[in-house]
């Protein structure tokens, strides 16, 4: 089944580009392994910028699913851009989505 998954989080202030840099490793790290999913990351512009926002596309409940996800977060490199994310992200301002697309 189809779905669009978005998570977004609140950066500090004065940690925008380090959250810029480590949201485009985290990106790599997504794209190796979801290689069929649409894998975006983005900032907004207006109201409160500071929120990063990852948002994939694709098949999140097929067969590949739990294998997928458990090879990402057993990535060397996944582990260390989370350990980075520590001192720029804010925590507990993470919110997390799963939207069923049903027309496609």
């Amino acid at each position: 089944m189809k779905a669009i998954y978005t998570r977004t989080i609140g950066v500090y202030d004065h940690k925008l580009s380090e959250a810029m840099e480590i949201s485009k490793g985290l990106a790599e790290v997504r794209k190796k392994h979801y290689p069929d999913h649409e894998v975006y990351f983005s900032i907004q512009i207006g109201g409160n910028p500071r929120a990063i926002r990852e948002t994939v596309i694709g098949e999140h409940f097929d067969e590949k699913a739990m294998e997928r996800d458990s090879n990402m977060s057993s990535d060397p490199k996944y582990a260390e851009l989370m350990k980075k994310m520590e001192s720029v992200f804010k925590e507990g301002t993470m919110q997390d989505e799963f939207r069923i697309i049903f027309n496609d």
